[in-house]
């Protein structure tokens, strides 16, 4: 049975046309991405499932036993409502049900008749809710987003728009429905929450349905995909990279296929003109070619899927800098008094591509505007090379004047001829009327884009980016990405994504509780520094006291023959697939406290095994 049918959908706004006969199905258990370029209509829909918008034509269906819960546009609570309140008003429902049931468990206790069916029934439905274990998931899902205990007693009006989408989001999933919508979850989430709300997502009974453009998150966390095309709606199996490669398949099979009919069509039609020429006055050859013709005007003309353009501007580049580009000593960083980051030094060689990571509000974006000369440190020095020259792209994106409209915000930054300026603009995907459109109106990805198409006419060596890749919908981050591809010159950003991370760090600055740790490597291989040292420190929390009697020492002995490294590497292969199949185990039996204790007890060993084959491997 679909916790979610819509049939035949229709919506318009005015003249513009937004969904036109959009029908699909979501199923329980179902976890669904909903793709498709800024401004189709994504968030639209997610408002008509919720029954906050009306369809001109057709219907959405949910079953009357089922709830449902979308993230949106933040709400608004009387400055005196702190984050705990917001929070535990998602237990209403249940907190009505305990206290229904504590009345009549005192009526019980002074010898009052109570109705004893009625009485277990309440009491049924309130452990299926939760009831018992409600402070075991406020704690789990405050920890997991990173809700401090002084962040739930401040006012959630004071709070930060970032810090407003987490606690909202953490309100939603507390609240147990059983249909979840989310328009893009991970916006202002720093990548530890984001990688907490997979695996919570992952483990969630219920039916959800995602518009996100972070395909690393869509990825791990969808089965199935939507794409909004064209007004309606396509179905694929499979997450984001299985959507988007069967896609460009079939896009690539019919344009093939389309080109095949054309080249049939005319040959046909040019038979078919001849035979006529020919034919004049012999009925026969006539009879033929018409028949020919009809043939042609009955053939379905294969439709082809519609190519996003692709914007194709990029990074102009300077002459090359130094060797050296900074040389960084005893760095202390933050805002009087409070120190964000102490004591850092590292030098940054030409053609390095440097990705800041870290949870929010631990620094990143200070020391990239530090290293600017954006602000001054608190300590330390920063020595530039010979030759830098820096370019910056900020995370919130302004204009000088916001009034003016894009073409003449081109103009009077650049210079340029009317022309000029508009020839740019279309690489950049402002094209036609478009280009009349006030800066203030735009969307975010809009403003990133038009500052971008300004931001790249100047000639950098040093690159400086703060999350470049907000607000852009996938293909315009696939644009980005390839204009970065094409830059070979010094790269140091803070992104939240793990995709465009992946894709170009070559070293990470991980900062973490006030210091940065200097990883050289990518993404991948600093997820597998991280996960070994979890095992090293879980290991050394367990160690016993010096005046514990020791046990016997049962670590495999060291062994430099060819033979005992190869069964060394075959252990560390059988207990490393042993351990993603208990986390596989776990997330199954997320319910059952009993068996997921067993897995906890199974993994913590494992992991202490491990750690003893890995300290053997590298001796």
């Amino acid at each position: 049975m679909s916790e979610i049918s819509a049939q035949n959908i229709c919506l318009s706004f005015g003249e513009n046309e937004i969904l036109k006969d959009l029908s699909f199905e979501v199923f329980a258990g179902e976890r669904v991405g909903l793709v498709g370029p800024n401004g189709c209509g994504k968030s639209t829909l997610l408002k008509l499932i919720a029954g906050e918008l009306s369809a001109d034509a057709g219907f959405i269906a949910i079953p009357s036993n089922r709830t449902v819960g979308i993230l949106k546009q933040l709400p608004d609570y009387p400055a005196e409502i702190t984050v705990r309140q917001v929070l535990w008003s998602a237990f209403e429902r249940i907190e009505q049900l305990g206290e229904t049931l504590r009345r009549l468990e005192a009526d019980m206790a002074e010898g009052k008749d109570i109705d004893m069916h009625a009485y277990g029934h309440k009491q049924t439905a309130f452990e299926a809710m939760g009831g018992y274990e409600l402070d075991v998931r406020y704690n789990m899902m405050t920890n997991g987003l990173r809700i401090t205990p002084e962040m739930q007693d401040r006012s959630f009006m004071s709070l930060s728009g970032g810090e407003k989408t987490r606690v909202s989001l953490a309100r939603l999933m507390l609240s147990g429905t059983d249909i979840l919508l989310l328009d893009e979850p991970t916006n202002h989430l720093d990548i530890d929450s984001i990688e907490w709300l997979e695996n919570w997502l992952v483990t969630y009974k219920g039916a959800v349905l995602i518009v996100s453009h972070d395909r690393y998150f869509l990825d791990k966390v969808t089965t199935r995909t939507l794409e909004l095309y064209d007004k309606a709606i396509v179905s694929w199996p499979g997450n984001y990279s299985y959507f988007a490669e069967r896609r460009d398949e079939l896009a690539a099979q019919l344009e093939s296929a389309k080109r095949r009919q054309d080249k049939e069509i005319a040959r046909l039609s040019e038979i078919s003109e001849r035979m006529k020429g020919w034919g004049m006055g012999n009925k026969k050859v006539m009879k033929k070619a018409f028949a020919i013709q009809k043939r042609v005007e009955r053939m379905e003309r294969i439709k082809t899927l519609k190519r996003e353009r692709k914007m194709s501007g990029r990074f102009s580049e300077a002459e090359r800098s130094g060797d050296e580009v900074f040389n960084i000593e005893h760095l202390t960083v933050g805002h009087a008094p409070r120190k964000l980051i102490e004591d850092f030094s590292a030098m940054v060689l030409r053609g390095e591509r440097i990705a800041i990571v870290g949870p929010n509000g631990c620094g990143k974006t200070t020391l990239l505007e530090v290293i600017m000369r954006e602000q001054s440190p608190m300590g330390g020095y920063i020595f530039d090379g010979t030759g830098v020259k820096k370019g910056y792209l900020p995370q919130v994106v302004s204009f000088a004047n916001p009034y003016r409209n894009i073409l003449d915000t081109m103009l009077f930054e650049t210079g340029a001829s009317t022309q000029q300026a508009r020839d740019r603009l279309a690489v950049y995907d402002f094209r036609g009327e478009e280009v009349f459109k006030e800066v203030s109106v735009l969307s975010g990805g809009e403003k990133t884009r038009l500052q971008l198409c300004l931001f790249m006419g100047k000639s950098v060596n040093t690159l400086f980016l703060d999350e470049p890749t907000n607000h852009l919908d996938i293909l315009s981050r696939q644009w980005v990405e390839d204009a970065i591809d094409e830059y070979s010159e010094t790269l140091i950003f803070v992104s939240h994504d793990r995709y465009f991370i992946d894709r170009f760090a070559t070293r990470i600055w991980l900062v973490e509780d006030g210091h940065i740790t200097d990883f050289d490597g990518g993404w991948e291989a600093l997820r597998e520094m991280l996960r070994r040292r979890e095992i090293m420190e879980k290991a050394a929390k367990q160690q016993p006291s010096p005046s514990a009697k020791p046990k016997e020492d049962k670590k495999p002995q060291k062994s430099n023959s060819q033979k005992e490294k190869k069964q060394l590497a075959a252990k560390i292969a059988a207990a490393e697939k042993r351990l993603e199949q208990i986390e596989r185990e776990m997330e199954e039996y997320a319910s059952d406290y009993v068996k997921l204790g067993a897995l906890y007890e199974e993994k913590e060993e494992l992991e202490m095994q491990l750690l003893e084959l890995y300290e053997l491997s590298e001796s």
